[in-house]
């Protein structure tokens, strides 16, 4: 005698050891209203080897009584949708890994390459003596190594007009460089004061706003709402510091 079989769809895969829940769909005629409906129903179904995933359309067989509820095992994978659906989604959390990764390598590149540009040449020099003089103190070293130093030290003390490097020497450089970054700051500070009191100005008399924007190509400024004629002048106003 035939055993009993029907073709589903996997549901619901990995809460159950060895056990999935597979929906069986079929046409069953009613008499009372003379039309076919579509019935459906879940069966608990043995899956030994945990192969199957959700998506999965499953041939299942009746077999002995397994469980209270369970009597159907998987006879034949008809498509491994589900699978190839698995296989796709780590795929795709490894190209995310991949991205993220590259990402991050190409964000500490340009940290690096963006501090490494606001060092200013008196500082580069400064951390240069500091490294000199300690391996000079230090024993050994090579010899090409050292000749280089030299020359590297050589250029420093052209650069600078110095004829030896002491302790105080390196202090007065540093000197040099916070003096170079207070006039940097003064300068700038300078700057945005007269962007502010520029920007006062326009924002008082509404006709300059308007004056403004119409020469820097905004079309009909007059139609705009206050606020956001005000924002547009703060934007030009900062493109020109």
């Amino acid at each position: 005698m035939a055993r009993q079989n029907f073709i589903g769809l996997v549901v619901s895969q990995g809460k159950m050891q060895k056990t999935v829940k597979v929906r069986v769909e079929r046409k069953v005629f009613d008499k009372r209203i003379n039309k076919e409906l579509m019935k459906r129903k879940d069966f608990l179904v043995h899956d030994e080897g945990e192969i199957t995933r959700e998506g999965d359309l499953v041939r299942i067989e009746a077999t002995r009584p397994l469980s209270k509820w369970k009597s159907f095992a998987i006879a034949e994978i008809i498509r491994n949708k589900g699978q190839q659906f698995a296989l796709f989604e780590s795929q795709a959390k490894d190209d995310v890994l991949k991205e993220e990764m590259q990402k991050t390598k190409e964000f500490l590149e340009r940290r690096e390459a963006r501090l490494g540009h606001t060092d200013s040449q008196l500082l580069k020099d400064v951390k240069f003596l500091q490294s000199y003089f300690g391996k000079v103190n230090s024993e050994g070293g090579n010899e090409a190594q050292a000749n280089e130093l030299k020359q590297e030290l050589e250029k420093i003390k052209q650069r600078y007009g110095v004829q030896e490097f002491t302790p105080n020497t390196v202090k007065q450089l540093i000197k040099l460089d916070i003096q170079g970054v207070e006039e940097d700051l003064i300068e700038q500070k300078s700057k945005i004061d007269a962007m502010q009191g520029k920007l006062n100005d326009l924002l008082q008399e509404p006709s300059k706003c308007i004056e403004y924007l119409k020469q820097r190509g905004v079309e009909s400024p007059e139609l705009l709402q206050k606020n956001i004629m005000k924002n547009l002048v703060r934007k030009h106003v900062l493109k020109e510091l």
